[in-house]
């Protein structure tokens, strides 16, 4: 399946995972709808560097997705520029430790509203414009089924994430496919010691942390295979069976 001259509309495009899997998509020759909240400098880099190599189109897509409103004119400008999507990542969200006795309803209600409530009613706002043969992808979390403490409210979302993808798999087959992919620990965690580092690498069956590629390569995976629906692929190192 070539992806050459197809529309991906990425969430959370400026960082990190985001990021690594728009240059990727670009390289397959994607053209690229770029989300981003407050990474505007990193996804102007990422459009200079697409330009500047030869690869599809990068369109910047300033939102804060908390907002209904701007989910609407995120997709409007989307489709406008680019034509319908073939390829949804909701992969924006945010995680912090939230402890028992900390959390309030303010930081309950933020964590689910961009972590599970911005990808529904984006992808709601999404499939009207996509065609037969589309794809939309949730990016979950190893933490949805193996929960950490002192992040409950964040493991939650990522839980429900993966339920909501089964839902819309039944409901939107067979013109749309709808997974998830639930990875471990790719990269290291912002402002982690080489200790923290090292102990998360002893929690895998494989001894180490994975790293971008490895995502990658499961979302192409899920790209190209055309009988697979309503699957949450976990990329881990086999930290799952631990």
């Amino acid at each position: 399946m070539s992806l050459k001259g197809k529309h991906a509309f990425i969430t959370g495009c400026g960082k990190r995972l985001g990021r690594s899997m728009a240059e990727e998509l670009l390289k397959h020759g994607m053209d690229i709808s770029a989300h981003y909240r407050n990474s505007q400098k990193e996804v102007h880099e990422l459009q200079e560097w697409a330009q500047t190599n030869g690869l599809g189109q990068v369109l910047p897509i300033p939102a804060d997705l908390r907002s209904s409103e701007a989910i609407k004119r995120a997709v409007e400008a989307a489709t406008q520029n680019l034509g319908p999507v073939d390829l949804l990542i909701n992969s924006a969200s945010d995680f912090y430790p939230t402890p028992i006795g900390s959390v309030t309803t303010e930081i309950w209600d933020s964590l689910f509203e961009l972590n599970l409530r911005a990808p529904f009613f984006l992808t709601q706002q999404i499939v009207k414009t996509m065609n037969p043969g589309a794809n939309v992808i949730f990016i979950s979390d190893t933490h949805a089924t193996k929960p950490i403490a002192k992040y409950a409210p964040y493991c939650a979302t990522k839980a429900a994430l993966v339920s909501l993808s089964r839902s819309l798999a039944k409901e939107l087959s067979p013109d749309i496919r709808v997974n998830s992919i639930s990875p471990g620990t790719l990269l290291a965690q912002h402002g982690a010691t080489q200790e923290e580092t090292t102990r998360a690498a002893q929690r895998t069956l494989l001894g180490r942390i994975g790293c971008p590629n490895d995502l990658i390569q499961g979302l192409l995976f899920l790209i190209r295979s055309s009988y697979i629906t309503g699957f949450d692929l976990v990329i881990d190192g086999g930290r799952g069976l631990l």
